[in-house]
């Protein structure tokens, strides 16, 4: 694998796959839009609010169907920003999470996640939903109903305005009644867990039958919108838009770049989800319905214009009977050990793309290793060795090609002079002493290439996986998701491929080559100073195996001859 010419051809499948990512996020498959149900996709265009749904027709029809007020709010100019109304917060404190809920329409207006500071030592925490300009982000959930309506700009009373949680699980509850129908969301929220659940209680007091539909949606702005990432930024080529899940489509995103072009529009049959992701952290509403419509909407003249909702099927509520609708809001971490026992599919959302086949089990081997070592760089190091345990007889196969050809170098070199006039001529008599000694020129490019997929999978697990995010090894490395601060181990791996080209041979290489993969090393290094150390830690342990199990190879064939 570290051949000098295997050590170009992995520089040059490295950068293509780079620029294989790159080309997926501007020409890859984006969602197709579902034809069906299109009264559902096309919003009111009468509505004040665009973030508002319109009201739908149910199974008992209804003539005149009125639509949803804003509360008396005027039609904002198309130049002008529209901002969602605020009113007073209520404010709960976990021991992971500080959440504020709106009493304008119960909406999760931010979400500070206490256990993840924006960078190591940081006083400052990762912020997930917010209303400051430019970051706005937030879950919004209402009622819809051709009898009354309980959209996110009404306003809900609250039991109290503080809350502290450190144990067990609190219920939060908010209420509004309207001509006789009384709606009290309930937040239950545990002090351990980034997993809401959400309780809608509809009480018909009224002396007739209620019919409505359950909207959960999250709406948000474009924080990266016209931002540069640098090559040192972990999260420049991760996923960041919207998702959702559902058993017949599977896992499906829809780029902030897409939302405009692209709408999802699809009614399913079975429970699924809906999510804004980005690097590391996301939030998801868990539908509990056994019928629903996810749709996703551009709002250009709104404060969060990137939108995407789902939409229960019709509930009907007698007078005088109560009724209860669940879901469950998810703002936390990507934790790759939870999430699938949340609901199917939720653990997609760590998208290592291409390679997730691979990148999976290796994630699965590296927790396992850090649940024995408690320490994610001698996790990073164990896993190598496996790694190499693992293709220990391909590198053997491949070590051995390697000796046996440098121990041919006299003789290549004899015919070099023979033939210095013809090329030609000279790569025929090299061929044919390799074919006469049994040495395969080529033996030493199959391990390398069977390795690429694994290095490229172990690359996106360091890149994606916030279970490593801050995560310290020892001495100087304090952080592995980040460079090497001092670049120590690109200096080690620098002088791990200068060893291996000292017992690599260079058959038919002209001195300009020659030269060029002298300076490999080099390049090689200043190409690891950009990436996070854990993955150069990686490639510095397994640079040092092969030239260790290369130079023994080498010096049993050299004393067997």
């Amino acid at each position: 694998m570290n051949n000098p010419k295997n050590m170009l051809l992995i520089a040059l499948i490295f950068l293509g796959f780079l620029l294989y990512v790159e080309w997926q996020k501007d020409y890859g498959p984006k969602p197709i839009e579902n034809k069906t149900n299109k009264s559902q996709a096309e919003l009111s265009q009468t509505s004040q609010d665009a973030s508002i749904p319109e009201v739908q027709s149910s199974v008992t029809t209804v003539n005149d169907v009125p639509e949803i007020s804003t509360l008396g709010q005027k039609q904002p100019m198309e130049s002008t920003v529209q901002s969602r109304l605020s009113g007073e917060l209520i404010t709960i404190t976990t021991n992971v999470l500080k959440l504020k809920i709106d009493k304008i329409g119960g909406s999760v207006v931010y979400a500070e996640l206490l256990k993840f500071p924006i960078k190591k030592h940081a006083s400052e925490n990762i912020v997930l939903f917010n209303q400051q300009p430019g970051k706005a982000y937030f879950a919004q959930s209402g009622l819809l109903s051709q009898q009354q309506s309980f959209v996110h700009t009404e306003r809900f009373k609250s039991e109290q305005d503080q809350y502290t949680i450190t144990s067990g699980t609190t219920d939060i509850r908010l209420s509004i009644e309207k001509d006789g129908i009384q709606l009290t969301k309930t937040y239950k929220i545990n002090a351990n867990s980034y997993l809401i659940d959400m309780v809608d209680t509809i009480k018909n007091n009224s002396s007739s039958l209620w019919q409505g539909q359950q909207y959960r949606q999250l709406q948000r702005t474009n924080a990266w919108k016209n931002y540069e990432p640098s090559f040192t930024d972990t999260d420049r080529m991760s996923f960041k838009g919207a998702s959702y899940f559902e058993p017949k489509e599977g896992y499906v995103q829809l780029d902030f770049d897409d939302f405009q072009e692209d709408k999802i529009n699809l009614s399913i049959e079975s429970e699924g989800w809906i999510a804004m992701d980005q690097h590391y952290f996301f939030s998801s509403f868990i539908l509990k319905d056994n019928k629903s419509t996810i749709l996703s909407k551009y709002i250009p003249n709104s404060v969060a214009p990137y939108l995407i909702r789902a939409t229960s099927d019709f509930s009907t509520v007698k007078a005088g009977d109560t009724t209860q609708l669940a879901s469950q809001l998810y703002v936390g971490p990507k934790e790759q050990e939870n999430l699938p026992k949340i609901t199917a599919g939720l653990g997609l959302t760590v998208d290592y793309g291409i390679f997730t086949a691979i990148a999976k089990p290796l994630f699965w081997v590296l927790n396992k290793i850090h649940s024995v070592v408690g320490n994610w760089g001698w996790s990073i190091i164990l896993l190598t060795i496996l790694i190499k345990l693992l293709f220990f007889k391909l590198t053997e196969k491949q070590y051995n090609s390697m000796a046996r050809m440098r121990k041919l170098q006299p003789r290549i070199q004899t015919l070099k002079a023979r033939h210095k006039e013809n090329k030609q001529k000279f790569n025929e008599e090299m061929m044919n002493l390799y074919k006469k000694e049994k040495v395969n020129p080529m033996g030493g490019c199959l391990p390398m290439l069977v390795q690429i997929p694994v290095f490229i999978a172990l690359y996106w697990v360091l890149m994606e996986s916030v279970e490593l995010r801050h995560a310290p090894f020892m001495l100087w490395l304090q952080d592995l998701s980040t460079p090497d601060p001092y670049f120590i181990l690109p200096a080690i791996n620098a002088a791990a491929m200068f060893m291996t080209q000292k017992l690599s041979p260079t058959p038919g290489m002209d001195p300009m080559q020659a030269k060029i993969m002298k300076f490999m090393p080099i390049g090689f290094s200043i190409m690891f100073a950009f990436f996070q150390s854990g993955l150069v830690l990686y490639w510095a342990v397994n640079s040092s195996l092969s030239l260790l199990q290369q130079w023994i190879i080498t010096k049993r064939i050299d004393a067997a001859s």
